[in-house]
């Protein structure tokens, strides 16, 4: 079979030189040096195979034109999915992050009412021995409630009259 260069730069009848021609003919053709007929019918074995090839060729292309629209569905689900997912995790990120303050706090916390607990009262000498002098009495209410006795009220006239406003001041 001739390479493609020398194909370009021999010269191939066309169709319309091909039906005018002598079938026994000898002719230059893509296939080598036959006769017309032979070349005619390659050529037409051609064209039908050229016709399947291009119907595969379509059929491939459309079932993967359909395959990538799945596929760029699925990439934008999965997508969409790894986003909620990473909200998700910087939220519980967050969330751990104050319960773990929360738990060092309560634990300072502790750690500090250990130590007060530890720590000895130590009363001042005189408040120790007045209450070793004077046991606790039972604390009560202490304020005034009144008896019902008389007591002297104060005339009206020795009442110190309340100052009087003005509108300016």
């Amino acid at each position: 079979m001739p390479s493609i260069s020398a194909l370009s730069e021999a010269h191939l009848p066309t169709m319309e030189e091909t039906m005018h021609r002598d079938p026994f003919e000898i002719i230059d053709s893509p296939w080598g040096h036959i006769e017309c007929w032979r070349a005619s019918t390659l050529a037409t074995g051609t064209m039908g195979a050229l016709t399947q090839v291009y119907e595969m060729v379509r059929n491939d292309a459309a079932e993967l034109q359909e395959k990538t629209v799945a596929f760029d569905a699925k990439k934008a689900s999965v997508l969409r999915t790894v986003n909620e997912l990473l909200n998700f995790m910087s939220r519980v990120d967050a969330l751990t992050a104050r319960v773990e303050a929360l738990e060092a706090k309560r634990k300072a916390d502790e750690e500090q009412q250990r130590e007060f607990e530890e720590e000895p009262l130590t009363l001042p000498p005189d408040i120790h021995e007045y209450q070793t002098r004077t046991p606790p009495a039972e604390i009560g209410d202490e304020t005034h409630q009144p008896g019902g006795e008389l007591h002297a009220v104060a005339p009206k006239s020795e009442l110190p009259e309340p100052p009087l406003e003005t509108e300016g001041g």
